[in-house]
């Protein structure tokens, strides 16, 4: 069999990752690069070695673990255990990503893996080469001399500009295989809560009341979809030398309403309204008040989503050291304060 090495950056391996760096993502290497040899030849930095060459095991992959995830300050990684592969002793030319178990339940790797690999297509995000949708396993190309953005980088003009061009490339591309709205998820998670927690902020039904009352509005305007990324955070953006970007983490991804594509991104990289039209400009050509109003109803969505999600975790999750909780309360205290700004009576035209 092909004999794999963990080594993590600068450390000796860490007892949280043996349950996937060990045995279980050595099998799993095992089993997806069997499973489509002529993909991993001819698009992976292994074209050299062929399929004799695997079987006779006389191949090294080296797997290097990526930077662990967090959730605060930033929210980075949790969804998955990232592994960088070498070949030979080579540099990292593969990425092998493993979908922790307790965020199975949120995402559809198939349609994940289906998104990323359309956008790919259009030049917006590295390859999946080889996947397992039932494990949650995908091996991609590595992007080398390539960073993790910033909310920093967010908030230059010609970072955003380029984001979004990204963005918008995909909303011009094939439709994804699942439609999703954030309520969608609200809803589910408003279940789980019920289930899992006995110790939900006593606010929380009042405010799914109102983010229903936003639903209702916004359904009310109408509501057009497109293919996208679907995910605002800085983290799931790349930025190499030159500044071109890719996106990373498909697994938000959903046919959705562009504009709360949009809102989470403005969510993620600004405060106040004023620094958000600017962005709107590029994003639709010119900064219309209500096309920010929407955007700022999802965005507030969003938040209590995210909220949902983190009480949920906390009370569900083996991962003790993420701090699911405090993120939770992150994201209620904007949700709460972005909504103190809104007027929800539908006499109010804020729509």
């Amino acid at each position: 069999m092909t004999e794999m090495a963990l080594a993590e950056k600068g450390s000796t391996p860490r007892n949280d990752l043996t349950e996937v760096t060990g045995p279980a993502a050595t099998n799993a290497l095992h089993a997806i690069l069997a499973k489509d040899w002529d993909g991993l030849v001819a698009r992976a930095a292994t074209s050299h070695l062929d399929r004799q060459t695997w079987t006779a095991a006389r191949v090294n992959v080296a797997a290097e673990a990526g930077t662990p995830g967090l959730l605060v300050p930033t929210h980075r990684g949790i969804d998955s255990t990232r592994l960088e592969l070498s070949m030979e002793g080579q540099r990292p030319s593969l990425l092998l990503k493993v979908i922790h178990p307790d965020q199975r339940r949120y995402i559809d790797t198939a349609a994940s893996f289906d998104a990323q690999r359309k956008a790919a297509i259009l030049g917006c995000a590295p390859d999946i080469l080889v996947s397992d949708a039932v494990r949650g396993i995908a091996l991609m190309e590595f992007l080398g001399g390539w960073r993790t953005a910033r909310v920093n980088d967010l908030r230059k003009a010609d970072v955003m500009d380029a984001v979004l061009g990204v963005k918008r490339r995909i909303h011009s591309g094939p439709r994804l295989t699942r439609s999703w709205s954030v309520f969608d998820r609200i809803r589910i998670l408003q279940a789980e809560i019920g289930r899992n927690t006995s110790g939900a902020p006593s606010e929380l039904a009042a405010l799914q009341d109102d983010v229903f009352r936003i639903e209702r509005m916004i359904e009310a305007a109408g509501v057009d979809t497109v293919p996208a990324h679907a995910d605002g955070l800085a983290s799931n953006i790349l930025i190499d030398t030159h500044g071109k970007i890719q996106l990373v983490d498909f697994d938000e991804a959903r046919n959705v309403d562009p504009y709360f594509e949009f809102g989470v991104l403005m969510n993620e990289a600004f405060g106040p309204e004023e620094e958000m039209l600017p962005a709107l400009e590029m994003f639709e050509g010119r900064a219309r008040r209500e096309s920010l109003r929407r955007a700022k109803l999802y965005a507030i969505a969003d938040d209590l989503a995210w909220t949902m999600w983190g009480l949920v975790m906390d009370a569900v999750s083996t991962r003790k050291d993420v701090e699911f909780f405090r993120y939770a309360c992150w994201r209620l205290i904007r949700c709460r304060a972005t909504l103190a700004g809104v007027d929800l009576d539908p006499r109010a035209g804020w729509l």
